[in-house]
């Protein structure tokens, strides 16, 4: 085989391989990719790598509170326990002073 037929060769072979991942790409965009938005996606991905902070997104708002509010009433809650269990902590302890409050006052005599 000459030069020019091996040329003629591959460009023959390179347009039908063009036109072939022409119609699989047409296709997964119109079919499959037709609702996606890649700015959204982008700016969700950057959110997620620039506010992800190891250690702290498993420690809530509400944990931290819980704590404060321990250590001001002398009591101590520990972050190391499970939040569930902070939180059935904190709810026993409020149930408590409900049912304190809901209780009729021992009378005193003055």
């Amino acid at each position: 085989m000459t030069s020019m037929e091996l040329y003629v060769k591959f460009m023959f072979t390179l347009a039908i391989g063009l036109v072939g991942l022409s119609l699989v790409l047409f296709t997964l965009l119109e079919t499959v990719l037709a609702y996606w938005d890649p700015v959204v996606d982008a700016r969700h991905w950057w959110r997620r790598v620039t506010q992800h902070r190891s250690g702290v997104a498993s420690i809530r708002a509400e944990d931290i509170l819980s704590e404060i509010e321990g250590r001001q009433r002398g009591l101590t809650v520990r972050l190391t326990e499970s939040p569930i269990d902070q939180r059935r902590e904190v709810l026993r302890d409020v149930r408590e002073a409900e049912s304190r409050l809901a209780s009729p006052a021992p009378f005193e005599p003055l």
